[in-house]
């Protein structure tokens, strides 16, 4: 036990040595905090944060243009695959940037779906799972060819899925009941039900995708909860604490009807976590804070959890690099960031720190072209 203490007190002072303001460290309990400070900013992207700078251009023809605010569900040594929103479909390219084939149909027929609520991109059984309408987990081979359907219940946000099992995330709200993540096995059997819904929130209030997976590490993020939870086969287990000080958002305040939590947190001002990812080395966060009376603020966060540092970037909704890069889409198992990237606004950009790599591909990008997808080696800062 002494010598527990003594490695957590080491810890928060190894860790809080490497930022001024933006603290890193660890609590009693083992869990790494990261605090924010709101009057903290420095460069994002440099050469002291990132190394190697790559930029893929995805094909572009008829058969294989892709719609508006698309999603980068995974890469991998093979592929990319892309969540297109707009056609409710999902795209495979190969690494290159070149158009494989389109998984997913909407409709009515065998196989299809009439919206997609989630998928899933299961690498090692080279299979995509769709989750549709009332729970509905819809699976393709990498070729699109269908293969099953099986229908869960619970009408869940999200999923994710870790041999055999599925964890269903339900959201806070009272139809969750005694737990808004269910594991329920593939054959539909409900294993266990967790984080039981303490208060009575109203809604969803915001939908993102609330588990990420890097490597071996799944983790889970409810998007206005600053707690974020690493599944593991016992269950969800509290990893990080996000402490966003002044802009916390207390859980009693979901005890008001809809109207009154709105006001409540606009007056009070808030943070809403749009994406968070964590490798072994790393974490990466984008959120917003958002007040009545102040800038509504767009933050790009990296924390080196090995040496404390971090780096925090504020921008404003109209910064052309904030609307070109949006937010990382992918941190890999061997530290590379990965954004997908609007052409037309990649081609206008005069970044000096993206000059180089945006002059190799400018030429090669028409009107119309597909998103670029950007690559960042993440340096040892």
């Amino acid at each position: 036990m002494k010598q527990h203490t003594l490695f957590l007190i080491l810890s928060v002072l190894i860790l809080s040595c490497g930022s001024e303001k933006n603290k890193v460290g660890y609590n009693a309990d083992g869990l790494l905090v990261l605090t924010f400070d709101d009057q903290s900013s420095s460069t994002f992207f440099s050469d002291r944060i990132f190394g190697k700078v790559e930029m893929i251009p995805l094909e572009t023809t008829d058969d294989c243009l892709v719609g508006r605010e698309p999603d980068l569900l995974s890469s991998d040594d093979r592929h990319f695959f892309i969540w297109d929103h707009q056609q409710q479909f999902i795209m495979r390219f190969d690494r290159t940037g070149k158009y494989i084939n389109r998984i997913g149909s909407r409709g009515v027929g065998p196989g299809e779906y009439s919206s997609m609520g989630d998928c899933f991109i299961d690498t090692f059984a080279n299979t995509v799972d769709i989750l549709a309408h009332r729970g509905q987990i819809l699976r393709y081979d990498y070729d699109g060819t269908f293969i099953s359907s099986r229908t869960y219940g619970n009408n869940p946000l999200s999923f994710v899925k870790t041999g055999t099992d599925y964890w269903f995330y339900i959201g806070v709200i009272p139809e969750a009941g005694e737990g808004r993540l269910i594991k329920i096995s593939e054959d539909g059997t409900v294993v266990e039900k967790f984080l039981p819904v303490k208060t009575t929130w109203p809604i969803p209030f915001g939908i993102v995708k609330n588990f990420t997976r890097c490597g071996n590490i799944i983790t889970l993020n409810e998007y206005i909860s600053h707690a974020v939870y690493r599944i593991t086969n016992d269950g969800p287990m509290q990893t990080t604490v996000l402490n966003f000080g002044k802009y916390a958002i207390p859980h009693t305040i979901f005890e008001s009807d809809f109207e009154t939590v709105t006001d409540k947190l606009s007056e009070k001002g808030c943070a809403l976590i749009f994406k968070y990812l964590e490798n072994e080395r790393f974490v990466y966060v984008n959120f917003q804070t958002l007040r009545r009376d102040d800038f509504n603020g767009f933050y790009y966060w990296l924390v080196n959890k090995k040496t404390g540092n971090s780096v925090l970037q504020k921008f404003s909704q109209d910064d052309p690099l904030y609307k070109m890069m949006a937010e990382a889409q992918i941190l890999t198992a061997d530290d590379q960031l990965v954004f997908m990237v609007n052409a037309q606004m990649l081609k206008a950009c005069t970044d000096l720190f993206f000059n180089h790599a945006v002059g190799v591909v400018r030429g090669s990008l028409s009107e119309d072209a597909n998103p670029v997808i950007k690559t960042l080696k993440i340096n040892e800062f």
